[in-house]
């Protein structure tokens, strides 16, 4: 059976990032933790790739390898019949992770000391990134609206006129807050990008995972105008559990900065291929479509035991209903704590390993970052210690 997601499975005998001792000690100060905190799912992938994984590996034989017309059309087709999103192959470019995909795009289109837009809270490695490159990281701050995220377009503008600005990165779906944004969000923002001559690097990693009722939108299918100043990042990583093998695909449409981002992956020997991740790559898209619907299915299912959880037994904490991606962001706010206290709290009394929410950002304080890409199990224990170390805190109070 290729769809066993109630299986747990030991992975701290390999050095994971999530589960190792060694990660959680240097982290949380706590090695005995359960973990929810890193991006990456704990469930086996689909049988099909892990075949033609193993098969690559019988061959015996892992010299210089390129990527085949099959390789590309594996990902295209995906999106276009997933998504509605057609991109031609020579737009098509490659990196190891996306990270190193924004890295290259930040040093080939803007200066030290230019600003770079985030819309935090965010994904913190943008922040870290622009800094790393002596750029100046400008918040255009998400507002909380009735439980919703909504962008402050008023300030985006503003951001946009008065700064610096070269470039916005942008997280769709969001990383942290869920959300998937809307057409007519994605539009507006690349209106102003346009009017103000502004680059677009859109982080769509977590596309493919949306919720019931929700619609992902790639900024780059809007118009071509919208195109032609986006570099979409993609990758299979976070759709079929693989991020360990790292691969990732750009979507580039501007022919001057294609040729640069080539340029640059040619001069540093970045553009390598890697015999087991062209396999993935290829795998994945082309053979694992049914697993991932099924990943979906549970994945609702978790999302919906984690609202019943939470209304029944701790009403104390907020939900901020996701529209995107298997991190839930949630509202510990009303345990009226500061960052340092409530970061102990977690780790010495609820003994789970989340993300905090001031790592996102100020506008991340008092909140969490739950990953429930897990069996159902490991959700419910992290969701009995929460309970347990709450009532201690409310009865101590």
């Amino acid at each position: 059976m290729d769809y066993n997601f109630d299986s747990i499975i030991d992975r701290s005998i390999y050095p994971t990032e999530k589960w190792s001792k060694e990660k959680l000690n240097k982290y949380f100060g706590n090695k005995d933790l359960l973990s929810l905190w890193v991006a990456d799912m704990d469930f086996k992938t689909s049988n099909l790739l892990i075949d033609d994984l193993v098969n690559r590996a019988r061959h015996g034989i892992f010299g210089y390898e390129y990527k085949t017309d099959d390789h590309h059309n594996a990902i295209i087709n995906w999106y276009k019949k997933r998504h509605n999103w057609s991109f031609k192959q020579h737009d098509l470019y490659y990196a190891p992770n996306i990270l190193s995909a924004i890295s290259i795009l930040i040093d080939l289109l803007t200066d030290v000391g230019d600003h770079i837009i985030i819309q935090t809270p965010v994904y913190y490695p943008f922040s870290k990134n622009i800094k790393y490159h002596k750029r100046i990281p400008i918040n255009n701050s998400l507002i909380l609206v009735d439980g919703k995220y909504e962008i402050d377009f008023d300030d985006l503008e503003e951001k946009a006129k008065n700064s610096k600005a070269k470039l916005i990165i942008l997280s769709n779906p969001h990383n942290p807050v869920g959300r998937v944004w809307k057409e007519y969000e994605l539009k507006r923002i690349g209106e102003i990008c346009l009017k103000y001559d502004i680059k677009i690097i859109s982080d769509e990693i977590h596309g493919d995972i949306v919720y019931k009722n929700y619609k992902y939108t790639p900024i780059a299918s809007i118009s071509e105008d919208i195109a032609n100043i986006t570099m979409t990042c993609l990758s299979p990583g976070k759709t079929f559990n693989i991020s360990g093998l790292s691969t990732a695909a750009v979507i580039i449409s501007n022919k001057e900065i294609a040729k640069k981002f080539m340029r640059f992956e040619n001069k540093y020997h970045i553009n390598t291929n890697n015999s087991f991740s062209l396999v993935a790559f290829h795998s994945s898209y082309a053979k694992c479509g049914q697993w991932f619907d099924k990943f979906l299915v549970y994945l609702e299912d978790n999302l919906l035991f984690l609202k019943n959880y939470i209304k029944k037994n701790l009403p104390i904490i907020t939900l901020i209903e996701p529209e995107g991606t298997y991190l839930i962001w949630i509202d510990l706010r009303k345990l009226k704590m500061k960052d340092k206290q409530l970061q102990k709290f977690i780790i010495d009394e609820v003994k789970v390993a989340f993300v905090f929410g001031h790592w996102f950002g100020n506008e991340g304080s008092g909140f969490i970052r739950v990953n429930i890409a897990c069996p159902r199990k490991i959700l419910e224990e992290a969701l009995i210690r929460l309970k347990s170390a709450i009532d201690q805190h409310n009865v101590n109070l």
